[in-house]
């Protein structure tokens, strides 16, 4: 009991000190888990054993995000995107919806592989130069590929339905072939929403000239992090390497989707040929790099600070107090629709406590709890997954949500308030939609 309410109580001071921006997320991380884990009788030994363990969880991410960051920059710097860009902004014109609606495409393409970090690699920096060109805020950006994210993720070798599969001994193909349906209407709802978000994007005064709210956009949306002298800008360009740099990427692309090799392994590799064949001389190669090292620094500092707060929130117990804790607060009148009420509070609920957690320690109680009630197992795990699916990219401690922040500029406090409302929206949407087609019984 102390354990759960000590763990809540920390994730909600975390939380309010992300969206608060008062500091850097780095002190955020390390500080809060470490004296919630002194308040629990931990002493240093111990707690540095959850922090080895936890960092461990979160290093490979951080490594990827400094090698990819650094590697699509330099794409960006040498004129990579510029032909899609400018020709999408001059078809578009003030036709905003087209290229939010074309983000939603592109992002479900792209997570046919089912990995959240390569779908975030591939699509925030193929439609970022866009976005900005027409100044279109990047968190709608973000929003969009979440809202994408959450319907295709619903594929077997997604994590979720695996994780489902593994509690329910279920056959993960079988759980799928029931999830079609709904993934077919969730395209339908994912692409009205993509359209809809370029309406308030247009009502702001979106476009290649823009007015209104639009034109008054903060510094986040400018290259902030390019040269600002427009010659050193010019000469950055290698319009000649325009096939190589497409073909290089398409290479990365392709290694990510289809091989077994690290994710931040094709991203090294990928860096450096194109520093390689794009600059000649040390000096060269090396001012490519430092133009981008803030951010390509910053970031995974934050990564690796997370993987404290993991640490501690896994080694503690807290993560299993927390889950029992929930399940012991639900009031028996409610127990027959308990589905029902995880369903609805599925994406705040994912938000704090992270995927693993979610379903092996969350699910595995409700759905035990639900059986004393007339649950069945499958309406519980249904109706949690469908739900909780659209949390995975604005969970506060998940590497994969500051991957999306580093990638599109965007400060996790704008992540968080903007995009955490409106798929909790689409996830009690799809919720809906899951009851109609009978995944699970109301």
């Amino acid at each position: 009991m102390f354990l759960g309410i000590l763990g809540l109580l920390m994730i909600i001071v975390i939380v309010w000190a992300l969206i608060q921006s008062k500091t850097n997320p780095v002190p955020i991380f390390v500080i809060v888990p470490i004296i919630a884990a002194v308040i629990a009788g931990f002493g240093p030994t111990e707690i540095f054993k959850f922090i080895s363990s936890g960092v461990g969880k979160t290093w490979s991410t951080a490594v990827l995000f400094i090698f990819s960051i650094v590697y699509f920059a330099l794409m960006s710097d040498v004129g990579l995107f510029d032909p899609m860009v400018n020709w999408l902004a001059n078809k578009a014109g003030n036709n905003i919806m087209l290229v939010t609606m074309a983000t939603a495409a592109i992002a479900v393409i792209a997570h046919l592989d089912g990995a959240l970090a390569s779908t975030l690699l591939i699509t925030v920096p193929a439609m970022l130069p866009i976005y900005k060109k027409l100044h279109i805020r990047p968190v709608v950006l973000l929003c969009i590929i979440g809202a994408a994210m959450s319907i295709m993720n619903l594929v077997p070798w997604g994590g979720p339905v695996a994780r489902v599969g593994v509690v329910l001994n279920a056959d993960v193909n079988e759980l799928w072939k029931q999830l079609i349906p709904l993934q077919g209407v969730g395209l339908v709802i994912l692409f009205g929403f993509a359209a809809y978000m370029g309406i308030v994007e247009k009502r702001r005064g979106a476009g290649l000239n823009p007015t209104g709210k639009a034109a008054e956009l903060s510094e986040s949306m400018d290259d902030s992090d390019m040269p600002k002298d427009s010659k050193e800008l010019e000469a950055m360009k290698r319009p000649k390497l325009l096939w190589f740099n497409a073909l290089l990427t398409l290479a990365v692309i392709l290694t990510l989707c289809f091989t077994k090799i690290p994710l931040y392994g094709a991203f090294m590799i990928g860096l450096a040929i194109a520093l390689i064949v794009n600059f000649s001389g040390a000096k060269a190669q090396a001012k490519a790099i430092k133009m981008h090292a803030d951010t390509a620094l910053t970031m995974p500092m934050i990564l690796l600070a997370s993987g404290v707060f993991l640490g501690v929130l896994s080694g503690t117990k807290m993560m299993e107090a927390m889950a029992t804790l929930m399940i012991n607060l639900v009031p028996t009148a409610i127990g027959g629709h308990l589905q029902d009420v995880f369903g609805i509070l599925g994406v705040p609920i994912g938000m704090l406590l992270g995927t693993d957690s979610y379903f092996f320690g969350l699910l595995p109680l409700a759905i035990g709890v639900g059986q004393n009630f007339g649950v069945s197992p499958h309406n519980m795990a249904m109706a949690m997954l469908i739900s909780k699916n659209y949390g995975v990219l604005v969970t506060p401690h998940a590497a994969t949500t500051f991957l999306a922040c580093g990638l599109a500029g965007v400060e996790i406090k704008e992540m968080l308030t903007f995009c955490a409302p409106r798929l909790w929206v689409m996830s009690l949407i799809s919720l809906a939609c899951g009851a109609l087609l009978g995944l699970f019984t109301i």
